[in-house]
């Protein structure tokens, strides 16, 4: 019996990357609004242009990045989301050790 969508490693791994990401959005959005910088040139511009802009497009690409948790991929593209979430969850760990700094 074939298993349902969401309970396959692939999209969890990519729900966990689209939840990470939302937390980056909005923690960064705190962050800045305490005198904090955007490292990333692109998103620094979209918040410089206006914050929703900037928030936006964070919860764009999370949908994004679920939706692509639903496509069946090669093993190194499943072993790179894997390194690519582990390197977003020491990035929101970092910013939340910041938030609580304030």
């Amino acid at each position: 019996m074939k298993e349902f969508m969401w309970l396959q490693p692939q999209f969890l791994i990519c729900f966990g990357l689209a939840v990470l990401n939302l937390l980056d959005a909005f923690i960064t959005h705190i962050l800045l609004q305490n005198g904090a910088s955007e490292l990333n040139p692109l998103m620094n511009k979209a918040y410089a242009y206006h914050p929703t802009v900037f928030l936006t497009i964070k919860i764009i690409l999370s949908f994004l990045v679920l939706w692509c948790g639903t496509f069946i991929v090669h093993k190194r593209i499943r072993i790179l989301t894997v390194f690519a979430f582990i390197i977003y969850s020491c990035v929101v760990t970092w910013q939340i050790f910041l938030l609580f700094s304030i």
